[in-house]
């Protein structure tokens, strides 16, 4: 799903709910409008995060806002968006969720991470779920049929891995992601990139392989902004929006 403006005309009507979200990760921020549950607007905010959220509050009706954030703490901005909104929820690994949470230290779980995994669960009910997100890290997340967040697991994510082998090396280049990566690298800019690339592909298929001989109807989802790259051949359910989507249920879930 593009950044680039997703975005409906809606006339301003106070019959309609709608919501704000907003997603501050490693690299990016990101905001979404929900109206009744449907997803009107999605953007990428620029480095002024509090200029921008406050020019789609004035944009649209916004009766709550949820938001997150992995990034460092901003405590001017969380102030700043709770004058904005009549209501404004701050999601972390221990707010209560549509999901029961098995993890073990809940306050060190990525809100990101269990947005997504809420996310997926709304868009695929009573099924065991893998979510791969392949963004700064690949986080590996798992819902149970039952609706519990099970946990996952954490790996490098493209850029980590093309830096660690430019900064841990003497001789090493630090190659860009994108150029060519043929099945055998014929020179060094393509061996770094071809064995990362690939290296990140098999990481990722054996974990859909180890889920679907787990549990063979179990559905999975691939999201984040490098998430396009793998997995080509695999009947998996590719949804860029998922931590939006996550973020509004547990908005919805915390408002009833």
């Amino acid at each position: 799903m593009l950044f680039s403006h997703l975005a409906l005309t809606l006339p301003r009507n106070i019959e309609h709910k709608m919501n704000l979200i907003v997603d501050i990760g490693n690299s990016t921020a990101k905001a979404a409008v929900f109206r009744d549950g449907e997803m009107v607007l999605r953007k990428r905010l620029n480095a002024n995060l509090e200029d921008g959220i406050a020019m789609i509050v004035e944009e649209f009706d916004i009766d709550a806002c949820a938001y997150s954030s992995v990034g460092r703490p901003q405590p001017d901005l969380a102030d700043a968006i709770q004058h904005m909104v009549p209501v404004a929820l701050h999601v972390t690994g221990m707010t209560p969720t549509p999901l029961v949470c098995d993890y073990l230290t809940p306050e060190t779980l990525g809100a990101d991470r269990l947005a997504a995994a809420v996310g997926a669960a709304h868009c695929c009910p009573g099924r065991d779920l893998l979510i791969v997100d392949a963004g700064t890290c690949i986080t590996y997340d798992y819902v149970s049929a039952e609706g519990h967040y099970l946990g996952g697991n954490i790996s490098l994510g493209m850029g980590m891995r093309l830096r660690a082998l430019n900064e841990q090396t003497a001789r090493l280049p630090l190659v860009a992601a994108e150029g060519d990566a043929p099945l055998i690298g014929r020179n060094t800019h393509e061996a770094i990139r071809t064995g990362v690339i690939r290296g990140m592909d098999y990481e990722i298929k054996s974990y859909i392989r180890d889920m679907k001989q787990q549990h063979a109807d179990a559905r999975v989802f691939l999201t984040g902004g490098n998430g396009y790259r793998f997995a080509q051949e695999y009947e998996v359910e590719r949804n860029d929006a998922l931590v939006e989507i996550g973020l509004n249920c547990i908005l919805e879930y915390q408002r009833r």
